[in-house]
């Protein structure tokens, strides 16, 4: 048998204790043992060092040459040991560390950017990297821990992964502040026959969330344009003339004016959740991310 398995965490305590003490009695008593616990032990201890390690004196016992030579290792695993289940208190203010929060460019812009201040205020060693949420590719970077945080709609990330809802959005419909859309009711028909710019976040194509929708009611939207970001939008809608459907909490965007449809109709809207990867759960860091971006 290895010598070191026969090595445990009590044996190393009363180690420690006797280096201290030097009294098998006045250890045993502040252990809670007996000293035939003591002595049992120390044996072993001897066994496993091929040392006596303690050799008896008048007045107790006295540490031999490699007794004290290993002391200071045992000192520091007892100490590791100690810090491993006895850890301090999270403080964002002593974190120096780097996370990686992934999403789309109007996840950052209403998630993120209005908790900036307060997380550099209470974590001012804290790195942070904002990166493009790729969909097909979120799963496979949090699992290796290239992405630590995603800012999602929940069908994006895998279904195991916690999560956290931070708000339900819905659409608005958006023109030029100086269209005439924008001086009364619109139709859906007449709104389908519009110039209509959309985002593809995902894939670059000429399609947007809301064509179910309209397809729905028998209607074909009239897309010229597809941008990737949500952000893009209103210069895009400016200089096309087009109209648009845009997250509600990007309003207000200068130079736009919101178009009212019949019956208050819209595009359903969606959830805006933020996840990680399950090996994150007990990260105090983690944690303490997700409080603040819900809060």
């Amino acid at each position: 048998m290895n010598r070191v398995s026969r090595l445990g965490i009590k044996q190393l305590r009363i180690f420690a204790a006797l280096l201290k003490e030097k009294n098998l009695s006045v250890v045993a008593n502040q252990m809670g043992l007996t000293q035939q616990a003591v002595s049992a032990n120390v044996a072993t201890l001897r066994e496993v060092f091929g040392d006596p390690l303690f050799v008896r004196t008048g007045r107790g016992v006295m540490p031999t040459v490699l007794a004290q030579e290993v002391a200071g290792e045992v000192n520091d695993i007892l100490s590791a040991l100690d810090r491993l289940v006895d850890r301090a208190p999270f403080d964002p203010a002593q974190v120096v560390a780097q996370v990686n929060i992934c999403g789309a460019d109007y996840a950052h812009y209403v998630a993120l950017a209005p908790r900036l201040s307060a997380i550099r205020q209470q974590a001012p060693h804290l790195k942070l990297i904002l990166s493009e949420l790729q969909i097909d590719a979120v799963a496979g970077k949090m699992a290796s821990g290239e992405i630590d945080i995603a800012i999602s709609l929940p069908e994006y990330v895998p279904a195991h992964f916690p999560r956290q809802s931070l708000f339900h959005e819905h659409y608005v419909c958006v023109a030029d502040e100086s269209s005439a859309l924008c001086e009364g009711v619109v139709s859906l028909d007449t709104l389908a026959r519009q110039p209509h710019v959309v985002v593809s976040p995902a894939r670059a194509n000429l399609q947007g969330s809301a064509d179910g929708w309209f397809e729905q009611r028998g209607l074909q939207r009239n897309i010229i344009l597809s941008v990737p970001h949500f952000l893009l939008v209103g210069p895009m809608v400016k200089a096309t003339g087009a109209v648009a459907f845009i997250p509600s909490r990007l309003l207000p965007c200068p130079g736009l004016k919101t178009v009212q449809l019949e019956e208050n109709a819209s595009p359903p809207g969606y959830e805006l959740i933020v996840a990680w990867h399950p090996h994150s759960v007990s990260s105090p860091l983690i944690n303490w991310l997700i409080r603040l971006l819900a809060g």
